[in-house]
Parts: structure tokens; C-alpha cells; sequence
């Protein structure tokens, strides 16, 4: 955890501080005005917490991170595969986010749906993807680098890092949900099936060729972790969002 003022935090991948020209943090329940359960940093206006908190929330974050609002690009999560390109025409709707541009911030909304940042470090090309079951078994990860590879990117220059979300040892899920995953993303206890969202993506990217070691997915779990994190499974629903955000920084050649 790494603090940006006095209450507000951010967790950073590890692998995204080998790259002077990437930003990557996923933000913390810390440093807002919104009370409980969305207490205090909710991002998400679909919660029910007052929209007024809302915005203050997302105001405080953008001035930590010295993103201009017109810079900030947000979609409403609809579960699926669309990834798209900004700036640029953008519909509302889709899972993911992608660009070349510096200075432009990607955005996805999180509380246990895995943030996964993929980027070329040669090329500097950037994406940043909501991952919850829907979105991993349709391969969103996938995708995301099916078309850094479809664009002239090479595999042993892609980078994955994957940042809170819920582990395998908080997500149970039922038998149809599970039968879509392979064996090694799912294992029986004594709770019912636990499926590791985790090792799933980490799946996607070796398949396409990315190298292990440029592969970070090892993040907190969201479950296990109240006291930063915000996760819709463990609240029952009654929760805040968490932003993961993802730009080229302008200042850097």
C-alpha cells in the first residue's frame, strides 16, 4: 500500500514500477467523505450511496493522481467483452478500456472482479479490463492481447499484472458456474466449489504466449481484506466500488 496524501491510498502493481511511462494503482475504502457501508472512498454511483459523495470521491482521486476529468474515461460494466479504443468514439457500455495516447486514464470499477492491467512495454500500448466470472470465461483477457498481437506487438514484450480482487479462498460458486473454467481454476472444500479467478487469466496470458515472469497475479484478496477493500460478496451488495486506473504518463519519453 503506498499513500498518496495524508488519508488517501493506492495499491500499485509491482511490475508496472519497471516502466518509468506507466501509471497503474487500484484505489482503497480510504480517504472519502461517503459513510457507511460505502465508507469512505465509494467511486461507484450505482450503489446507492448519495451521488453527491460520489462525485467528491472521484474529485479527490483524480486530483491525487493529477488526471484532468476530461481525461478520465469511465464505462457503465456490463459483464462482457467489448473492449474499446480512447480516445475515440467510445459507447457507454463495455469491460475494457485501451489506448496509445499519454495521458489519457483508463478507468474500470471494481469489489472482487478482477482489474487486469496488460500493457507492450516496447510499443507502449495500454489496457486495462474488468474481469468477474462472465467476463473471464468469455476471455476478455484474452482479447485485450489478441489484439496488442493483432497490432505488431511481440509476446515476450507483453506485461499482465492483475490487482485486487476475490481470491479462491472466499469465492464459492455453484456447479454451472464452475463447469465453465477449467480444473485448474477450480477446486472442491468443504464450502462448495472455490473458483480462482486468478489463475483463470493467468491462463489467458500464457496462452497467447506471455512469458511467466511477466505475469503478476499474486494481488490481495478483496475477501479477506475489509479493512481496504471493498468486496460485493463478502457485504452481501451493500458496498462502495473501487477504481483501478491506468494511463501513459505524458512526461515521459
Amino acid at each position: 500500500m503506498n499513500s498518496v496524501s495524508s488519508t488517501l491510498q493506492f495499491w500499485r502493481p509491482r511490475s508496472a514500477g519497471a516502466h518509468a511511462w506507466l501509471r497503474a494503482v487500484v484505489t482503497t475504502r480510504h480517504g472519502g467523505r461517503s459513510p457507511a457501508p460505502y465508507d469512505t472512498l465509494n467511486l461507484g454511483l450505482a450503489t446507492g450511496d448519495a451521488p453527491q459523495h460520489v462525485h467528491e470521491n472521484r474529485r479527490r482521486v483524480q486530483q491525487a493522481l493529477g488526471i484532468a476529468p476530461g481525461n478520465l474515461h469511465v464505462l457503465h460494466q456490463v459483464h462482457g467483452t467489448a473492449i474499446w479504443d480512447v480516445p475515440g468514439p467510445c459507447p457507454a457500455e463495455g469491460d475494457g478500456l485501451r489506448t496509445t495516447v499519454p495521458g489519457v486514464a483508463l478507468v474500470v470499477g471494481i469489489a472482487d472482479c478482477v482489474p487486469a492491467f496488460a500493457w507492450d512495454a516496447r510499443t507502449r500500448h495500454l489496457a486495462l479490463v474488468h474481469a468477474g466470472w462472465r467476463g473471464t470465461a468469455a476471455g476478455i483477457l484474452a482479447g485485450a492481447l489478441s489484439h496488442f498481437l493483432d497490432s505488431g506487438s511481440r509476446a515476450e514484450d507483453l506485461h499482465v499484472a492483475l490487482g485486487p480482487c476475490i481470491g479462491p479462498c472466499c469465492y464459492v460458486v455453484s456447479a454451472d458456474v464452475a463447469a465453465q473454467f477449467p480444473p485448474p481454476a477450480t477446486r472442491s472444500a468443504a464450502a462448495g466449489l472455490h473458483l480462482d479467478l486468478r489463475s483463470a487469466n493467468r491462463s489467458q496470458a500464457e496462452g497467447l504466449g506471455v512469458l511467466p515472469q511477466n505475469i503478476e497475479s499474486d494481488p490481495p484478496c478483496t475477501g479477506c481484506n475489509p479493512a481496504q477493500f471493498f468486496s460485493h460478496r463478502r457485504e452481501r451488495g451493500h458496498t462502495g466500488r473501487l477504481w483501478a486506473v491506468a494511463w501513459i504518463d505524458a512526461g515521459v519519453e
